[in-house]
């Protein structure tokens, strides 16, 4: 439309004007929804990697348990397979008597875990005291 001074007035958006801003909030769309599911795929692995360490320390104080209880009959290696989920955990615990102190032992704690195509290994340690038989 244009005015009695000659000037044309603008009274709205065009079409392109409107295509293009909808494209430029679309592809901003993309992005946020890109970083919310990086965000979740990261809190899965933390997850994941929390069970490990709960079930390392669960199998750490049963073999405490153990040594305090027997320490002669008592295994120093074991091992086993824990399903939870979807996730399946492999789990190692090993002992190695320490250089230094003959009556302190390393106690190792392996834990892999495999949940579909994901997979993840947590290791933790620890000092245990052990008397050994001469």
């Amino acid at each position: 439309m244009i005015s009695a001074t000659g000037q044309r007035k603008n009274r709205g958006f065009t079409l392109i004007e409107i295509m293009i801003s909808i494209a430029i909030l679309s592809l901003g769309l993309i992005f946020v929804l890109q970083g919310l599911t990086h965000c979740l795929s990261i809190l899965n692995i933390s997850r994941n990697n929390l069970e490990a360490s709960l079930l390392a320390e669960d199998k750490m104080a049963e073999m405490e348990i153990a040594v305090k209880q027997d320490a002669d009959e008592f295994s120093k290696d074991s091992g086993g397979e824990l399903k939870s989920g979807n996730i399946d955990f492999n789990w190692q615990i090993r002992f190695s008597p320490d250089q230094e102190y003959e009556d302190l032992d390393e106690v190792l704690a392996t834990v892999h875990w495999r949940e579909g195509r994901r997979s993840g290994t947590s290791i933790f340690s620890t000092y245990l005291i052990v008397t050994h038989d001469k």
